[in-house]
Parts: C-alpha cells; sequence; structure tokens
C-alpha cells in the first residue's frame, strides 16, 4: 500500500524534470530562431539605412571640418584673417549649428525621415559650396552660420531613425558605426587636401577647390536619400511582412516601438526634466570636445611641429585613423569592459592621457604619439557614450526624440570649447586646449560613475514593480 505512491511520486518527477528537459530545448531552439532572424533583419537595415547613413555622414563632417583643412593651405592669407579671426569662424558654425538642433526631432517626426534628411544634405552641400567663392572673412562668418544651419538637424535625426529600427541590444553598435564616419572623413580629407594643394589654377585657389568639391560631390549623393531612407520599419517598403511583424513584435516586448507613435509636450517636458539623461550627456559634451580638437585642429597642431602644409595634411590622417579602429573595438571593448560606462571611463582616461602627454613636452614623437592618443580615447567614446545614451532612453519616441536630439546638442555644444580653447597665440605648445581637454575628461568620467549608481537603484525598483505594471524595460549600463 505504502510502495505505490512512493513508485508513483518518482514516476511523477522523472516526467517533470523531462517536461522541464524539453521546455528548455524548445527555449534554446525559439532563441537561436529568434537570434538569427533578427542577424538577417539587422543585415537588411546595415545595407540600406546604416550604409547611406554613413556615406552622407562622411560626407557631413568633411564639410564641416574642410574650414581646418583650407587653413593650412592659405585661406587665412587670402582672406585677410588675423589673430582669433579662424576661431571665430569655427565658433559661429556651432552657433547656427545650435540655433535650430533642439527643434530638429520634431520637425523630422512631422515631415518624416527620407525627405527631411536628403533635402538638409543638398542644402548644405550647397552652402559648402558657396564658401568656395567668397572674398573676405565677414562673408566667411556669415556662410559658417549657415552650414551650421543647414547641418544642423541631421545627426540627431539619423539617430532617432536608428533608435526606430534596431533593438536596444544593437543599438549602440550602430551608433557606433555611424559614428565612425566621422573619422573616416578625417582620413579621406587629409589626403585628399594635400593633392587638392597641388592644384595650380590661375583663377581658383587650392582652399577654394577644397569646399567647391566637396560640396558638389555631397549634394549628389544627399539625392539618392530620397529613394533610400524610410520613416520606421512599421511601414518599411524594403521589409517583407514577415519582417515588419517580426520587428515589431521584437521591439514591443522590449518596450522600444516608438517609430510610429505620436511625439507629444507633454511626454517630451517629462523626458526633458529627466537629471540621469543630462548627466549623460555631459559625459558624451566632454568626449566630443576631445573629438572636436581631432577634426579640427590636428592639421595646425601638426603644422606647428614644424612639417609643411601638405605633410600636415597628410600626417592629419593618422590620428583619425586610429581613431576609426577605436570605434571598430567600441563594441568589443563594452564586451570586455562588461558595461557601457566603465567602457565609457576606459575611452575618456586614454583621452586624457592623449591630452597630458601633449601639454607635458614638445618632442614630435611623443606629441604625435599623444595626438593618436587624442584620437583614440575621442573616437572610442563616440562609438560608446551615444550609442548608450539612445538606448537607454528608448522607452518611448520622446525619450528616443529628447535623447538623440539632447545628446547631438551637447556635443555640438562642445564646439565653443573647443573652438577657443586652441589659440594661434599658443603655438606650439597649446597649452589651454590640452588643460581644458584633460580637465573635461576628468568630469566625464566622473559623470559615467554617477549615471551608473542611478541606474542600478533605478533597475532595482522597477525590479519590484508587479508583474501586471511591468512593461519589460530596464536601463542598460
Amino acid at each position: 500500500m505504502t510502495s505505490k505512491p512512493e513508485y508513483t511520486s518518482v514516476n511523477s518527477a522523472n516526467d517533470s524534470m523531462l517536461f522541464s528537459d524539453e521546455r528548455a530545448e524548445v527555449d534554446t531552439l525559439s532563441e537561436k530562431l529568434e537570434e538569427k532572424r533578427l542577424a538577417r533583419y539587422c543585415r537588411k537595415v546595415d545595407l540600406r539605412i546604416l550604409l547611406y547613413a554613413v556615406v552622407l555622414c562622411i560626407l557631413n563632417q568633411s564639410d564641416r571640418g574642410s574650414i581646418g583643412v583650407a587653413k593650412v593651405v592659405g585661406l587665412e592669407h587670402d582672406l585677410g584673417m588675423v589673430k582669433n579671426d579662424f576661431n571665430i569662424a569655427t565658433t559661429l558654425f556651432t552657433v547656427g549649428y545650435l540655433s535650430l538642433e533642439f527643434f530638429s526631432n520634431f520637425i523630422l517626426k512631422r515631415v518624416g525621415a527620407s525627405r527631411l534628411l536628403p533635402t538638409l544634405g543638398i542644402v548644405w552641400g550647397m552652402v559648402c559650396a558657396l564658401q568656395g567663392i567668397i572674398h573676405t572673412k565677414v562673408q566667411l562668418f556669415v556662410m559658417r552660420i549657415l552650414l551650421g544651419m543647414a547641418e544642423c538637424g541631421f545627426t540627431a535625426g539619423i539617430l532617432l531613425i536608428l533608435s526606430f529600427y534596431y533593438p536596444k541590444s544593437k543599438l549602440t553598435a550602430r551608433v557606433g558605426y555611424f559614428y565612425l564616419s566621422s573619422s573616416l572623413a578625417n582620413v579621406i580629407s587629409g589626403p585628399l587636401a594635400s593633392a587638392l594643394s597641388h592644384i595650380n589654377h590661375p583663377t581658383i585657389k587650392r582652399w577654394q577647390w577644397v569646399f567647391i568639391l566637396e560640396g558638389v560631390i555631397t549634394i549628389i549623393v544627399a539625392f539618392f536619400g530620397y529613394f533610400i531612407l524610410q520613416d520606421h520599419p512599421e511601414r518599411c517598403s524594403f521589409l517583407d511582412d514577415e519582417e515588419r511583424d517580426f520587428i515589431v513584435a521584437y521591439k514591443r516586448k522590449e518596450g522600444t516601438l516608438g517609430g510610429s507613435q505620436h511625439l507629444s509636450l507633454a511626454d517630451t517636458l517629462t523626458a526633458l526634466r529627466d537629471w540621469q539623461l543630462w548627466c549623460m550627456t555631459v559625459a558624451n559634451f566632454t568626449i566630443c570636445s576631445a573629438g572636436n580638437s581631432v577634426t579640427i585642429f590636428a592639421p595646425e597642431v601638426i603644422n606647428e611641429l614644424g612639417f609643411t602644409p601638405a605633410q600636415s595634411q597628410a600626417m592629419s590622417a593618422l590620428p583619425s585613423a586610429c581613431g576609426a579602429v577605436a570605434i571598430l573595438c567600441a563594441g568589443r571593448i563594452v564586451r570586455l569592459c562588461g558595461s557601457h560606462w566603465l567602457a565609457g571611463c576606459l575611452a575618456l582616461g586614454t583621452a586624457m592621457a592623449g591630452s597630458i602627454m601633449m601639454l607635458a613636452t614638445l618632442n614630435v614623437p611623443a606629441r604625435i604619439i599623444g595626438l593618436c592618443l587624442l584620437g583614440i580615447g575621442g573616437n572610442a567614446g563616440l562609438g560608446i557614450l551615444p550609442g548608450w545614451i539612445i538606448s537607454a532612453n528608448s522607452k518611448t519616441v520622446a525619450n528616443s526624440a529628447v535623447a538623440s536630439g539632447l545628446t547631438v546638442f551637447m556635443g555640438a555644444s562642445s564646439g565653443f570649447v573647443s573652438s577657443n580653447v586652441f589659440l594661434n597665440s599658443d603655438a606650439p605648445r597649446f597649452a589651454i586646449g590640452h588643460t581644458v581637454n584633460t580637465a573635461l575628461a576628468t568630469v566625464g568620467i566622473v559623470a559615467c560613475v554617477v549615471v551608473r549608481i542611478s541606474m542600478g537603484r533605478r533597475n532595482k525598483k522597477l525590479d519590484q514593480q508587479i508583474r501586471e505594471c511591468d512593461d519589460g524595460f530596464r536601463y542598460v549600463y
């Protein structure tokens, strides 16, 4: 009488274990199938949306940084620029850029990325080309303001639509690939400018060729955006029905579906009041200052080491090439560090080391190494921090719009700093510029640590929510 229940109990336990193993196998197979479908979907979006965004951003960064190349090949002399006129010109670009930047994502959400972003590319290409026909420094100042106004909205718009297309697990790497275009632009523009500096034309000067050719190329490439870009995956023509249903369900499960949501003012103001987001963008501000220093002033810093203008242009590609490799490795750095915040601290620390090295010595090889470290740290940070900010603030369309807009706004604001700390009167050491970059990197590291502590506490509160109120969203740190 007593053995039968024991026998039944043993068999029930075995059956339960068997069913549990079968469920585990089914779950594993389901996860593998989901990963394959996600990888196939991401490859399709990579080749369509991301690739075009990278190409257009290369041109965007080249057009923006072409003034640094033009300076080395005679811009200041021909326009009668003295003292800090060049710094004023670079600062005025930032003024124009920030004048409309904050409202750009609201316009993009209403007009649509497929129409607005190519239009911006055509407009800034025209302004860039028109810089090649100016004759006075006042005209240059005006054109730099117009160029900034024309370019504003592009980067934030790209970041916004990337957050619509990619899930959180894939977004940081894609944002890093997008920012890779900044380094690639510097790698390309340096040797290109060196080649252009050998052009002899009776009426068109060498620096004018830089502006005209880069502007014309941008106009041509931007035009194709009308046929390539799509607003969001929910109504995307290059995805089939199965792919659309899959990504909509996937992003809804992780709580980041927002491409077709309405962008309300109330939700936007709520997102803007999040101090944690502001703290994250402060860290981005500091890393962008390092990146701007490489983009705008690398040719000048190298030139002051005793190299010719042509050599300076060609060698300015070196720190950018190092930065490009760093961005490609950004995802691996995050995985090795086990977190975004620690990887961000490592990037900021590397940029700080480069600034300290250039501050400490005038030895040419050491300063070239320092400039490369600055490029590595600054660009690795661009491959880590913006993606972290967007993915960690993608719960609603308002969060995504505010995060992408504020990320670019604060990054561009760093131009006020980097444009005014590398002064001609401070050459060749540029002690003020490198000291400021060192201090900013320290602030950025502190900001990353504070955000990590805050996110840990917020996730604990989300874990304590009742199941009915839990939408599955968690902060990624």
